[in-house]
Parts: C-alpha cells; sequence; structure tokens
C-alpha cells in the first residue's frame, strides 16, 4: 500500500493524470445525453479540458478551449448549442476550425499557430462513451476493456431511461484514490450506511462474483432478507420483472474513472470522476432505470415514484461516503509518512493498488 502522502501531494496527482487519465480511455458521459444533433458533454482532467458533441453523422471530441482568449467553448456539464465562444464569438466548425466571418478574423488566425482545435479520438462500448487524448498511444477501446468490453455491451442494453434530467455534480474535498477505493468495499456499509442501505439488506455478506482484469473489477454483494424488504416487494410486485434480475448491489469499476452499480436490477447508477487536485475531485452521478417486462399502466406510475425515491436515497449514500472521506483526507496530511490498512474484505482495492503501483513510482 502507498504512503498517505500521495493522496496529497500535487506532484503525485500531475504524475496520476499524466501517466493514468491522460494515457488511455476514460469514460465521458453516456450516449443518450447525445441523441439530438449539437448534444454535447464536457470533461474536465489535469491539462485536459474537452467535450463530445453529436454532429449529426457522427460523435467528435474537440478541446474545449478557444483558439483566441483560451475561454470555454462549452460552459456546461452538458447541453445542446453551436460552438460559439460566449467570450468574443469566435465560431467552429465541425472540423473544429473557426470560421472566417471578417478581415480582422482573418489576421488574427494568421497570426495563431494553432489553425483548429485539438481533436481526440472517441469510441463507443455499448452506451458508454470513452475518450482517448494520448495519440501516441494506439490501443483500441476493445484491447482497454479487454473481455469487460463485451460485458458493458450486454449490461448497457438493460438500461431504460435516465432518472435525473441533470447530472448531478458532486464536489469533494478528497483525493479521487479515496474516491476509487470507498466504492470499492462494502465493509463500510454496515456502519456509514444505517439508514439507507442496511434497512434494504446491504452490507453484512461477503462479497462473491468477483472477476477482475487490467484494473477493471466486477463484484456482487448479496442482499439479505429484511422485514422491508420483504414489505416492499409485496407491494411493488413489479420489480420482480426486471430485465436484469440478481439478488445483490452488483458493482462495476471501470479503470480509471467509471463507477456503475446496480441494486437487484431495479436502479442503476453511473458515476464518473474527475481529479482536479490532490485534495479535491469532482464526482458526476446519473442513476438510470432498467428495462421491465409488460409492465400495466398502474406499475408503470409506480415504477416512476418508486424510481425517484430510489434516487433521493441513492444520492443520499454519495453524502454519507463524502463526509467521511473529507475527514479521511484532512488526517492523511497530518501523518503523511504512515499507510492505510486494508483487511479481508477490501481486496479490491488491494487490486486497485498493484495495478495502479504498476504505473506509477510512488514516494
Amino acid at each position: 500500500m502507498i504512503k498517505n502522502i500521495n493522496y496529497t501531494d500535487e506532484n503525485v496527482l500531475q504524475q496520476e493524470q499524466d501517466t493514468i487519465f491522460h494515457k488511455s480511455w476514460f469514460f465521458v458521459g453516456l450516449s443518450d445525453k447525445l441523441q439530438n444533433k449539437n448534444d454535447y458533454i464536457t470533461y474536465r482532467c489535469g491539462s485536459v479540458s474537452l467535450f463530445v458533441q453529436n454532429f449529426g453523422e457522427e460523435l467528435k471530441c474537440f478541446s474545449n478551449i478557444c483558439l483566441h482568449r483560451f475561454n470555454n467553448i462549452h460552459t456546461g456539464n452538458e447541453g445542446n448549442g453551436h460552438l460559439i465562444c460566449s467570450y468574443h464569438n469566435w465560431v467552429y466548425d465541425d472540423s473544429g476550425s473557426p470560421m472566417v466571418r471578417s478581415a480582422c478574423l482573418k489576421e488574427e488566425l494568421a497570426s495563431c499557430s494553432r489553425p483548429k482545435l485539438e481533436q481526440y479520438e472517441v469510441a463507443i462500448c455499448g452506451k458508454f462513451i470513452f475518450v482517448k487524448v494520448n495519440k501516441e498511444d494506439l490501443t483500441s477501446l476493445d484491447k482497454h476493456l479487454g473481455s469487460f468490453y463485451d460485458k458493458l455491451i450486454e449490461l448497457s442494453s438493460f438500461f431504460d431511461d435516465i432518472i435525473n434530467n441533470e447530472t448531478l455534480v458532486l464536489d469533494h474535498k478528497a483525493n479521487w484514490k479515496l474516491l476509487v477505493e470507498n466504492v470499492l468495499e462494502c465493509y463500510h456499509c454496515s456502519s456509514v450506511h444505517k439508514e439507507t442501505l442496511v434497512p434494504i439488506g446491504i452490507g453484512g455478506k461477503k462479497p462473491e462474483n468477483h472477476y477482475c482484469e487490467s484494473g477493471h473489477d466486477k463484484v456482487d454483494y448479496p442482499i439479505r432478507t429484511t422485514a422491508l424488504q420483504t414489505e416492499r416487494e409485496a407491494k411493488l410486485s413489479f420489480l420482480t420483472k426486471t430485465q436484469y434480475s440478481h439478488k445483490s448491489l452488483q458493482h462495476w469499476y471501470i479503470f480509471p474513472n467509471l463507477f456503475i452499480s446496480s441494486t437487484a436490477g431495479n436502479l442503476f447508477y453511473i458515476g464518473k470522476l474527475s481529479p482536479e487536485r490532490s485534495d479535491y475531485t469532482k464526482l458526476y452521478a446519473e442513476f438510470v432505470k432498467p428495462k421491465y417486462t409488460e409492465l400495466t399502466k398502474k406499475e408503470g406510475m409506480l415504477l416512476n415514484a418508486y424510481a425517484q425515491a430510489s434516487l433521493d436515497s441513492s444520492t443520499r449514500v454519495i453524502f454519507e461516503d463524502r463526509a467521511i472521506l473529507e475527514d479521511i483526507q484532512k488526517n492523511l496530511s497530518i501523518i503523511p509518512e504512515q499507510k492505510q490498512i486494508f483487511g479481508e474484505e477490501e481486496f479490491r482495492i488491494e487490486s486497485f493498488h498493484k495495478n495502479i503501483n504498476n504505473i506509477i513510482n510512488y514516494k
């Protein structure tokens, strides 16, 4: 395990951004967000600020920094719009080139050493959109994901509508590795999530069906039968009609920045992290309804109410975790030479550290 200083040192984070996030493929969003022409998603990590946009015929990815005075071209996390910088109204076409609309602009472009926006490689796996900014790395997305490539295609085939209209963005005053470590174990669930996960039977049972490859990881946390679970299933019998049925909290980690979880096949959580400072990480969260078989009109109405309640509960879980992680981050700087202790139930964290230790030479 690595020393605590590697969670607090900005030089370490810079190295991680360069050799992990900027080295190969990372997740940027779901394709459902890019259904219409000019729909876009932005993403920022370290020295990379980009957007993926639907240009009608295909998805393209460009730098989100205007060539003129370096303002953002798209200012939101997602939306719909043409490539127009809001500072001086520089307009770009679908090749990333500025559109010359005046003699003055033509002169300005003549003195610009960057003829057009930097373009990056974009690829889709099922409903998951990935980007690679390192042009020297020729690794294809399917090779990067390995056997998880087909697994993600199959998994996303069970996705229905995204529940939350806008992606939930949560600032964490904590290192990105702490966020990863937190989701890679359910050892903490029975203590941190006593009022959210425990009542529905999550926590307390050993994980099953663990599978990992090239830093990517998947596991099932079995769900116990509780009084609340029994009551809920009796009232909401349609939950058994999910097309992705399993009696577990299923969790996936796709290296380096994608989290996926499924709660008994009745709710999907899609999380994306962006490390901005050694002690500051942004988490983007979306919640997706699964596909169900032959729901009645009444069941459809109940499902919508259940989905909203599940969104609220899942958001609360993220807040509960955030409070713990931010306290841990504060303490790591006090004892920089010490290391965290990981036990038997935290074996996924050990796999995570083994993978990044093969990439980074930590202090």
